[in-house]
């Protein structure tokens, strides 16, 4: 706290009029209230205290009028009871030593060692928090087109300059607030564009959802490195409603046609359509099966932990029936490799999206799009493909194990597309009133 004497009081000081036996006491809040003054513009209310010939300025350090009366009136008090030195320095306002809080690359590196999330989904999440913090600290703001790639650039270090920006950051630059109006100009920059906005939407709480999960209870209690406040705590995610599978595949048609062009010129990639259109399989599923995994007796394949693949969750591991037409097909392919697909080394430790056969998913993807099937995950709609028609035929239930989901929302949620024609019979004949 500052104070400053005035030293060219005296002669007001002679000309003040003596108090009414009715005025309130100086020890009375209700005497400084009509005594406050904001000086030079500043927000906050000071009075001009006189004790033991020295008159001086205190800021009461508040904008509240009643506030800054009871602090002057304390400060008075003070002052005749401890003498100006100790009373000043009593009211000082208290320096706050800022804690140093982690930065976005130390919270990430703490997660992915002491949580039990596994490291590949904390490589995914942590994309999102860095895109949620880039936006928010403004550290694209200004730069140019080509300076904005230079993010992309994996070969001449722009992009580990970009990540070096994004994890030096100090965790505290994110709040609940911030978050919060992130969200909220992220779907506003979609404009008025109904789809665009509800995509934008699906997007937004795609981010929120992952980052938050890195700030979950039994993740913050597990961590060594300091800690702001958890900037999602109060953050509500939008539900932006279920987007529902609907189908554009006739299954027979491409099976017909991938056998007649598919097949012939690219085999791998015709047995990766069947394993993920007939049998329902992931990608991740389907690259790293081992014949050990398929029963062609039985007629089933086997989704289980492996050396070499880890399932999604542990519903994931099930066992799918397939048809004979299927069997024929795996038993034309079996060789001497463990895998049931061609393709390199397994990576079961990858904290990426690495895939044996990537070359062959590639091939696969480029032939859907000529079939019409242009949706971002290509592959990904065969298998809800197969979902569909399990749950037309057998049930969502059926579906929902076919699929290897852990809840039954999920699937109906977003794997189920109405196949069946649904309609209100109330009988035969021509409605009321209708005469030849």
């Amino acid at each position: 706290m500052k104070t400053r004497v005035d030293r060219k009081s005296g002669r007001k000081v002679a000309e003040i009029k003596p108090r009414a036996r009715n005025d309130p006491s100086k020890t009375n809040p209700s005497y400084w209230r009509s005594r406050l003054v904001k000086q030079h513009g500043s927000p906050d209310y000071s009075a001009r205290v006189q004790h033991a010939g020295r008159r001086e300025w205190f800021n009461t350090r508040s904008g509240n009028a009643e506030v800054a009366a009871v602090r002057a009136s304390e400060f008075y008090c003070d002052v005749v009871l401890m003498g100006w030195a100790a009373a000043t320095e009593k009211h000082r306002p208290k320096a706050v030593a800022k804690t140093k809080v982690c930065t976005v690359g130390e919270f990430v590196a703490d997660v992915e060692a002491h949580s039990h999330i596994k490291p590949i989904t904390v490589r995914r999440y942590a994309v999102k928090l860095r895109k949620i913090i880039s936006d928010v600290a403004e550290l694209e703001k200004g730069m140019k087109k080509k300076a904005k790639l230079k993010k992309f650039d994996y070969v001449h270090g722009g992009r580990v300059e970009w990540l070096g920006r994004i994890n030096s950051q100090p965790l505290d630059v994110l709040t609940p607030e911030k978050v919060s109006e992130w969200r909220n100009d992220y779907v506003a920059k979609a404009g008025s564009d109904p789809l665009k906005r509800k995509s934008a939407e699906r997007s937004a709480a795609s981010y929120l959802r992952c980052c938050k999960a890195l700030f979950a209870p039994d993740v913050l209690r597990v961590l060594s490195v300091t800690m702001p406040p958890n900037p999602f705590a109060g953050v509500k995610v939008k539900d932006p409603g279920p987007q529902r599978y609907r189908s554009d595949i006739n299954p027979e048609w491409l099976l017909t046609a991938a056998v007649r062009e598919l097949k012939p010129e690219q085999p791998q990639a015709f047995l990766g359509l069947v394993l993920c259109l007939w049998g329902g399989l992931r990608r991740k599923e389907a690259d790293t099966l081992t014949w050990a995994q398929v029963d062609l007796v039985n007629g089933q394949i086997h989704i289980r932990r492996t050396a070499h693949f880890e399932p999604k969750t542990e519903e994931s591991q099930r066992s799918v029936d397939i048809p004979q037409a299927a069997v024929d097909i795996l038993r034309s392919y079996m060789g001497n490799s463990p895998f049931v697909m061609e393709g390199g080394d397994s990576r079961p430790g990858a904290t990426y999206d690495y895939y044996r056969c990537d070359g062959t998913w590639r091939v696969l993807i480029d032939w859907l799009k000529t079939k019409g099937i242009t949706q971002q995950k290509a592959i990904h709609s065969l298998r809800k493909e197969s979902g569909s028609l399990i749950a037309s035929a057998f049930g969502i239930e059926a579906a929902r194990y076919h699929l290897g989901h852990r809840s039954i929302k999920t699937t109906s949620a977003h794997y189920v597309s109405k196949r069946k024609r649904i309609e209100v019979n109330i009988g035969g004949g021509e409605p009321p009133g209708v005469s030849d």
